[in-house]
């Protein structure tokens, strides 16, 4: 889509106020990877929010494609530069925006920061953030070594849906992966572990993506297992203000016989 499209110019005219900094096209279509399912990703950047948090990420059909319209303050969107785990997602779609609207040129800029982005600023507090969420964590697993000794599925189920979110989101962050579509996110992350490796296969489990996962049971013992190895994976950024309650929870999980 360029800046002449009369669909372009019919959502600029919709959304466009002095308040309005710029706007850009992010997602399948600013990649040129749209099908005929796919959203129209508008990020609209202002100076102040909408009063309506209803308003800051709404949906519209429009001209017979669905759109999505997210208001994003500059200052906020820059400062996600130096947040890693706002910087796997802000990056790829920063430096992969079509700019469509740029009013005093912030947006240009903005986008030139992103393409100068260096990870390595950013490592030793996604390392920090890693090991937080394995110290986190901990209260998922007893949570499912509980439902596991009651018999409680949702207890299980609910336990491993957040256990797995927050471990996925710490590799993530702590690899530095750029998420250029969340429609990749999963692929990336096993990509990245490794395929073939007993991390990936306790997640699987654990999420119950292979057909031999599908009793909580096995779902809840899925996610001990990744639990223990991806504590295993970051031990050596475990600082001692968290390690007493990781080793408390292996040892849990050992004693329960996982």
């Amino acid at each position: 889509m360029t800046l002449t499209d009369p669909f372009i110019q019919s959502v600029l005219k919709k959304v466009d106020s002095p308040n309005v900094v710029g706007v850009g096209i992010v997602g399948s279509y600013a990649r040129g990877e749209e099908s005929k399912y796919s959203d129209v990703d508008f990020d609209i950047f202002v100076d102040k929010m909408p009063e309506d948090q209803y308003d800051r990420y709404t949906l519209r059909h429009w001209d017979d494609k669905l759109v999505s319209l997210k208001y994003t303050l500059l200052a906020d969107e820059r400062s996600a530069l130096t947040n890693p785990r706002r910087a796997i997602w802000a990056v790829p779609g920063l430096t992969g925006m079509n700019i469509i609207l740029d009013k005093n040129g912030a947006l240009k800029d903005l986008k030139k920061q992103a393409q100068k982005f260096d990870w390595s600023l950013l490592q030793a507090d996604a390392d920090e953030y890693a090991a937080e969420q394995v110290m986190h964590c901990a209260e998922e697993i007893h949570k499912v070594l509980s439902g596991l000794t009651r018999g409680h599925e949702s207890t299980v189920l609910y336990a491993a849906w957040g256990l797995v979110s927050n471990i996925l989101e710490a590799v993530a962050v702590q690899r530095g992966l750029m998420i250029v579509s969340e429609n990749r996110y999963f692929d990336l992350i096993q990509e990245s572990v490794g395929r073939d490796t007993k991390w990936v296969s306790a997640f699987r489990t654990a999420w119950g993506l292979d057909s031999t996962s599908s009793q909580y049971q096995s779902r809840g013992a899925g996610a001990l297992t990744l639990y223990r190895l991806t504590a295993a994976m970051f031990d050596g950024l475990i600082p001692g203000k968290h390690r007493d309650v990781v080793t408390h929870t292996l040892r849990l999980i050992k004693e329960a016989g996982y």
